[in-house]
């Protein structure tokens, strides 16, 4: 998980972080590991999102635990028509994203203060991309593709016989049965 943190000494408003993230949505701020509203901070990215400026809009108190951390929500950018091209670059980016998120996934040492900012919504976003995937599979073109190549297939085994049938004794293209 990219994470930084810091103690707030009453005064500072202004907390740097370097790590990647794809929009500002993907940085949460907690103190004291209660996670703030958007309301309570704003987000000075850096051009390329490598990073940026997390200003809070009144100093955390001398003390407190301060988390800049990448969260990414699980949610669509792209949708891949059935009769489009499919561009190269949106397809990278789709990757990177899903890639990213599983990343995060993945670094949680499980503790529950870490686990209850995702847990609520890691299920519903899972069933969400299932759902997504077996919609898109569904319209036809996928799916045909796949039941053709099984039905394909099938009669070409069947063509040799079952596994439980004894085999002619002859020669083909494939060599001795």
């Amino acid at each position: 998980m990219y994470k930084i943190s810091y103690v707030g000494d009453g005064e500072n408003t202004e907390f740097s972080f370097s790590f990647p993230f794809f929009q500002e949505a993907d940085i949460k701020v907690s103190v004291d590991n209660v996670l703030l509203n958007t309301t309570q901070y704003d987000i000075n990215p850096n051009d390329d999102f490598s990073g940026g400026i997390v200003v809070f809009s009144s100093a955390p108190e001398t003390g407190k635990n301060i988390d800049i951390f990448r969260q990414i929500d699980l949610s669509r950018v792209i949708d891949y028509q059935p009769t489009a091209k499919i561009d190269p670059e949106d397809l990278n980016v789709d990757f990177n994203f899903l890639l990213a998120a599983l990343q995060d996934i993945n670094a949680i040492d499980i503790d529950l203060s870490q686990w209850a900012n995702i847990h609520d919504t890691l299920l519903t976003k899972i069933d969400y991309v299932i759902s997504t995937i077996e919609d898109k599979m569904s319209g036809g073109a996928i799916l045909g593709l796949y039941y053709n190549l099984i039905s394909v297939l099938a009669e070409m085994i069947n063509d040799y016989g079952y596994v439980d049938e004894d085999a002619d004794d002859h020669n083909d293209d494939y060599g001795s049965i």
